[in-house]
């Protein structure tokens, strides 16, 4: 391991690493063509081992495989900090929960600089810099790690931060992490139940459109109407806290400061105020379309087009004309 590599968490599924992993991938290996570094992949989930050589097409050089079972992602911090303390510029991990729960792991053990969720990584003269926001939204920041702090710096980003490599070749280089002596507690985690995901939460923070419904929609029935697009658009729904405190929709799919922090390349809300609660968990998408009736709500102060109408005219429309335009 070279103190110029650049880590980043890869998880893995049914043996297919997942959205995160290949973004990271891509994001690692673009930061250590410019430290002079390798991207190193730690893997983990089931069957990360019979699919870790295919990061190699995603941009990694090498892959650890920290372990391919089905078990808490918590159970492979031991084997990521031993892995990390031969050293490194910087661990990259997703801001999903188990990046959250094993960056944890890694920065407390060692005692690492952490940062984010950030939206932007980089490298300016070959010190790491990153960009987040703060102050609910209000401020965007940019870090350093301290003159002589120690490494890696572990840095949460957020999901479409990175864009993954397509068609790419290459392998590689697989070796398997030495397993933890039983010492450590988090080892010894266990999983004591599992409830499976509806289809429309698991891939929201990944999505590249979201179609985001607040108390204008009025009722879960309403939120029909914002599926039939976002099904057009090849998206996803989702909302915000005032839906889902309503029941409207299940809380896994409240976008804000008390949710989910989602960075799509386009963010429609629909029938949204704005309010700064709202606006910290999406701001960061590439382009907002907000669809309101009152002309003076907030979301309109940063939305790229501001459409002022009933959205139960405005959206069933819009989804119309889209499927008319496919030949649908």
């Amino acid at each position: 391991m070279s103190t110029n590599d650049i880590l980043f968490l890869a998880e893995f599924d049914a043996g297919q690493a997942t959205r995160s992993a290949l973004e990271l991938a891509a994001g690692a290996a673009a930061l250590a063509a410019q430290s002079g570094g390798e991207a190193v992949a730690l893997a983990y989930g089931p069957g990360a081992a019979d699919g870790a050589a295919g990061l190699g097409a995603h941009g990694a050089a090498r892959c650890v495989v920290l372990g391919d079972e089905r078990r808490p992602a918590v159970v492979h911090a031991p084997a990521a900090t031993a892995v990390a303390r031969e050293g490194a510029l910087a661990l990259l991990a997703p801001a999903t929960p188990n990046g959250r729960d094993l960056a944890a792991a890694l920065v407390g053990s060692l005692g690492l600089p952490a940062f984010g969720p950030v939206r932007a990584v980089r490298l300016v003269d070959g010190t790491l810099e990153t960009e987040q926001a703060t102050l609910q939204g209000a401020v965007i920041t940019t870090s350093r790690p301290n003159e002589g702090a120690p490494s890696p710096s572990v840095v949460l980003v957020l999901a479409n931060t990175f864009t993954p490599i397509e068609g790419g070749t290459g392998s590689a280089a697989v070796s398997t992490a030495p397993t933890d002596d039983g010492e450590s507690g988090l080892a010894r985690a266990t999983i004591a139940e599992s409830q499976p995901a509806e289809a429309t939460v698991v891939n929201l923070e990944e999505a590249t459109v979201i179609v985001a419904g607040g108390r204008g929609v009025g009722s879960q029935e309403g939120f029909g109407v914002l599926q039939e697009l976002a099904d057009v658009l090849g998206g996803a729904v989702g909302a915000s806290r005032a839906a889902a405190d309503a029941g409207w929709v299940p809380y896994q799919l409240q976008i804000g400061q008390t949710g989910k922090v989602v960075k799509p390349s386009l963010y429609i809300a629909v029938g949204i105020s704005g309010a700064i609660q709202h606006r910290v968990g999406m701001q960061s998408a590439e382009h907002v379309i907000a669809i309101n009736r009152d002309p003076d709500a907030p979301i309109g102060e940063f939305a790229d087009l501001f459409v002022v109408g009933d959205l139960f005219g405005v959206v069933p429309a819009l989804t119309d004309e889209l499927r008319r335009r496919r030949g649908e």
